[in-house]
């Protein structure tokens, strides 16, 4: 008897595996996209490596006719404070928008360029390396279009569009 409930308590466990091969994706590691307050963000596991992702997300960025302005390296003025993390803002513009979004109204120039970041979300004191998920984000042009009493956003709109479909592509490639 005690054999055969091995057995069985066995045979059960392998077939709970298998079941959970065929009905879920053990290789889904990308989460989709998730509004935080006015911005959207993704999060990607810790495993990945993070300037491979980072080469990703301009790689997308620009395979949307996007125009990538800078590159700020937050981690690298952190250290000086003894932080190590791996943080950078990526500025983008697409200038077809701009200039219909200046048109609409020339105080738009308050909330250029927008900006995706990139980050892990655990910052460590002095040696330690950074961990945690990546998170990869930007805030929504039309929000901030909207915060600074912008009537005519079309064009910001359509930039959160855009921006948004840069970061579905990215959760479409890490799942």
């Amino acid at each position: 008897m005690r054999i055969y409930f091995g057995r069985l308590s066995r045979f059960f466990f392998y077939v709970a595996v298998l079941t959970g091969l065929f009905f879920t994706n053990p290789f889904a590691i990308a989460d989709d996209i998730k509004q935080q307050g006015d911005a959207y963000v993704i999060y990607l596991p810790e495993n990945l490596d993070y300037l491979d992702v980072v080469d990703r997300l301009k790689s997308e960025i620009m395979a949307q006719n996007w125009e990538i302005t800078d590159v700020q390296d937050i981690d690298i003025g952190l250290r000086q404070y003894g932080k190590n993390t791996q943080n950078k803002v990526i500025s983008v513009c697409r200038s077809q928008l701009l200039a219909k979004a200046i048109t609409e109204d020339p105080f738009v120039s308050l909330i250029i360029p927008c900006r995706f970041t990139a980050f892990r979300e655990t910052v460590k004191e002095g040696g330690d390396k950074a961990t945690g998920k990546i998170v990869l984000g930007f805030v929504d042009p039309a929000a901030e279009a909207k915060a600074i009493n912008i009537k005519q956003y079309k064009a910001a709109q359509q930039a959160t569009d855009e921006l948004k479909a840069v970061l579905q592509t990215m959760v479409d490639f890490y799942k």
